[in-house]
């Protein structure tokens, strides 16, 4: 009976494969008020976490219907090569000429996300604030001094009502 059990346990292991990474992404499951600005206008967004493909990958839909025009982007995230780290897909409402994959790592209070981009670089930090997490968005083009591109305040809110189209 010894065996079976630890072939068992084994496989339950492998079947939610948790690291560090995964840990820190597993705070934005669920459904988020996510009231924000983007180059300085307001956004008003939503936003739900949840995990695919047996818990390895971890998806935030960020959507701000009442854009002009309306948004939303689709973050995949799923462990990094090494303990705390992450590798990440950015896609959005622009399309596929705008998504890009991305490197980040755990942090003591969240994690950071750097997405690379032809002739910019923008580093996502999302940090917990209470029962949620502020995720502010910094844009670096070379030669000109780094600004806030967006910022959300994430809040616990009701799935209930809340379409999403990814």
């Amino acid at each position: 009976m010894g065996p079976v059990i630890a072939i068992m346990a084994a496989a339950a292991a492998s079947a939610n494969p948790q690291t560090p990474a995964l840990n820190a992404l597993s705070g934005l499951n669920g459904c988020w008020n996510a009231p924000g600005e983007v180059l300085g206008k307001k956004a008003d967004s939503v936003a739900r976490g949840d995990w695919h493909l047996g818990h390895r990958y971890f998806m935030l839909h960020l959507s701000t219907p009442n854009g002009k025009p309306p948004y939303e982007a689709a973050l995949l995230y799923g462990a990094g090569e090494t303990p705390g780290t992450i590798t990440a897909f950015w896609m959005d409402s622009f399309g596929g000429a705008y998504s890009t994959s991305g490197k980040g790592a755990v942090t003591s209070n969240g994690f950071d996300v750097v997405y690379t981009y032809p002739d910019s670089a923008y580093t996502n930090h999302f940090q917990r604030s209470g029962k949620g997490w502020t995720w502010t968005i910094i844009e670096k083009v070379p030669n000109k001094p780094e600004r806030q591109f967006a910022r959300y305040d994430l809040r616990p809110a009701s799935c209930t009502g809340n379409a999403f189209t990814f």
